[in-house]
């Protein structure tokens, strides 16, 4: 019996070693992975702009554009961020999560300012994630919310590019691109109308996953009730895309918001891949060959992209504010807690 204590003993202290060299990987890997987007964004954006025959331009275009015009773009951008926050608190309540309005901002923007650092989106919403879950009480409501919110963020998307291609194309783009977009947007309409039709498959599925599904119901047979929610996905578009017409005025790019209802929504499907660092040199490519389909010259299109670029950067670098102000996420969740007591607090 004692060598068997002794060896209990002596194996103990390789557990935190273990977890530790663990952790350690996690970072590691986390590091490399960030270093692997930005230098691909980079090189992506570097063959983009080798591109363009007079590169001085692109820097002249650049020089064009006023202070006014940005800052009133930066704060069409930032409200656009309140109206993202308002979606996704729409969204929490549905489950049951009843927050305060200005927690979702604080958290929302705090993981905007986190997608600075995690290319993508899914650092960003495992932060905003986790603050509402330890704030209320509850981590798997405070997920699924988040999950909810970024897919009809991103459904929406596909129906705004869907109806933009539909209805103001007239022959801009060749039927390759818009037949793909409007197979898309019909294709993710179907499934919209035909999630109901998970919830009554969940008695099939494997323990966890109905749990899951039982969870998410609310939405699942809940088309209608989320049209609110649809309508603010589909308002948070409509400022982006104003802020890039904001930004082609301070240029002084002769510009139709025809033009932008057409290539942002597009371009935005495929920046929103975590490949590159706020979808860097992805948009700038997909400006040249989108607009320049439409008769913008390839400086111009390439200035807009690294306008935007900038703008989503500064933005979130303002929303690093929040962190001062939400307080940290340090208590674990008390997982018996009934979500609409967290109100009370």
């Amino acid at each position: 019996m004692i060598p068997k204590t002794i060896q209990v003993q002596r194996e103990a202290p390789a557990e935190p070693e273990a977890a530790g060299r663990s952790d350690r990987r996690r970072v590691l890997r986390g590091v490399a992975g960030y270093v692997v987007k930005a230098l691909l964004g980079l090189g992506l954006l570097a063959f983009v702009i080798s591109r363009i025959h007079n590169r001085g331009a692109l820097w002249h275009i650049l020089r064009r554009e006023q202070p006014a015009y940005f800052l009133l773009a930066l704060a069409i951008y930032l409200f656009g961020q309140m109206v993202a926050s308002a979606r996704w608190r729409y969204l929490s309540g549905m489950l049951g999560l009843m927050g305060r309005y200005v927690d979702f901002v604080l958290f929302f923007f705090i993981g905007a300012f986190t997608n600075l650092f995690v290319p993508g989106l899914v650092g960003g919403d495992a932060t905003r994630a986790l603050y509402l879950g330890r704030r209320y009480h509850d981590l798997g409501r405070a997920i699924a919310s988040v999950l909810a919110d970024r897919l009809l963020g991103l459904l929406v998307l596909v129906w705004v590019a869907t109806l933009a291609v539909a209805f103001l194309n007239h022959g801009s783009f060749p039927p390759e691109i818009t037949t793909v977009i409007l197979l898309l947007g019909s294709g993710s309409l179907a499934g919209y109308l035909l999630m109901p039709l998970v919830g009554r498959l969940a008695r099939f599925l494997p323990a966890r996953l109905r749990a899951t599904v039982e969870m998410l119901k609310p939405y699942l047979y809940g088309q209608v009730a989320m049209l609110p929610a649809v309508a603010l996905a589909a308002t948070l578009h409509l400022l982006q895309i104003t802020c890039q017409f904001v930004l082609a005025l301070g240029l002084g790019l002769p510009l139709s918001y025809r033009l932008f209802l057409l290539c942002v929504p597009v371009t935005n499907l495929f920046t929103s891949l975590p490949i590159t660092l706020g979808g860097l040199g992805i948009r700038e490519g997909l400006y040249v060959v989108l607009f320049g389909m439409l008769g913008v010259g390839k400086a111009d299109a390439t200035a807009l992209g690294l306008l935007w670029f900038a703008l989503a950067t500064l933005g979130g670098l303002c929303d690093s504010l929040a962190f001062i102000v939400a307080p940290a996420p340090l208590k674990a969740p008390a997982p018996h807690k009934s979500p609409a007591l967290a109100e009370a607090e």
